[in-house]
This record gives C-alpha cells, structure tokens and sequence, in this order.
C-alpha cells in the first residue's frame, strides 16, 4: 500500500450513496447536514482509495481506525475540504481554511518563540494545524495541546514544520497549500 493524503470537497449524501456502508448511510441520519457530509464524504474518500467499503471503529483515544486491517487513518474537515491521510505507519492531518481568524486565541496558544516564526496571519494558522496534527499524532491524552506541545521551526517555502513536546519527542510535517486551505500532516 502507498501511503496517501486524499482531499475532497464535502460530498452530499447521495454522491456518497454505495461508497459507505448502510450502516454509515443510517448513522448520517442522526446528524446536522454539515456533520453528515463530514462523515460520509472521509468514508467514502477512504472506500474509493482502498477499493472496498471498510468498517469503521474508533480507538479508546477516538481516533478512526479501519476494522481488521494493518493500516492507519487520520482524518480532518474544515466547512468545505475533507482531508484523509492513509498509511501503514502512525499518521494524522489537520486542515484549516487559510483566511481563518485566529488571532483572538493566538495570544493563549501561541509562545513569544512561536510567535517569532509568524510573519503573517496565515502562519499562524498553520502553526495551530501544526498543534493538532501532533495531538492526533500522539494519541496522549495526558499531553496538554497548550502547554506541552509547541512548533519548533516553520519553513513554510518547503512546506514542513516540526513540534516538540515537553517528552523531548518531536515530528516534522509536511505543509501543503490546497486553493484556500492549509494541509498540515505526516503519512
């Protein structure tokens, strides 16, 4: 299997019809439109890539994991781009909407060092998706998203940024840029 990054628009339920299980289709029924093409469009992205319709589970840290098989999957959405990443290593994505406004939380979960490797708003955007995909990542509850984990450098040019955490563990992403959206992940 090659390890793959899979990005799509939100798909409406009947594009997803016969690329998800029923059991899927059903489920979707219970959630709000938006919710409902989340779910469904990542699983029929990942039932595209694999070739097959795969059962869905979730590990005891909610991270989706495909039922019987040997592979890994991490999933993210923003309100119009699904990102999937599918490896056969510990993976994990996050995307987020390049005009996002996240300057009102920056000063809480961005350091002065942090800060320093920002020359614009969009930096930090990535810098935050940086922080997620290390949490998803690392699948620790007991690592603070605020305080323990923190993004060491960002060459946004070359498309990676490497976290840290307060463990002395780190991992360096790759950073790829999709019309209006930032894709923050490792496969």
């Amino acid at each position: 299997m090659i390890s793959k990054l899979l990005l799509s628009p939100l798909l409406t339920p009947e594009q997803c019809r016969g690329r998800v299980s029923e059991a899927d289709m059903v489920a979707a029924q219970s959630f709000c439109l938006t919710r409902a093409a989340e779910y469904l469009t990542w699983r029929a992205l990942l039932a595209d890539y694999l070739g097959y319709i795969p059962t869905i589970s979730y590990t005891h840290q909610g991270a989706p994991q495909v039922e019987g098989q040997s592979i890994y999957i991490g999933v993210s959405h923003t309100v119009d781009l699904v990102a999937v990443v599918v490896s056969e290593s510990c993976c994990a994505v996050d995307v987020e909407r390049k005009d996002r406004d996240v300057s009102r939380v920056s000063s809480r979960f961005l350091t002065e060092q942090e800060m320093a490797l920002c020359s614009t708003k969009e930096e930090q955007v990535v810098l935050w998706c940086a922080r997620e995909c290390y949490y998803k990542l690392r699948q620790d509850s007991t690592l603070s998203l605020l305080t323990d984990i923190r993004v060491a450098s960002l060459d946004l040019e070359a498309g990676v940024v490497t976290v840290v955490d307060s463990r002395a563990q780190s991992a360096t992403f790759r950073v790829e840029q999709a019309a209006e959206h930032f894709v923050v992940y490792i496969i």
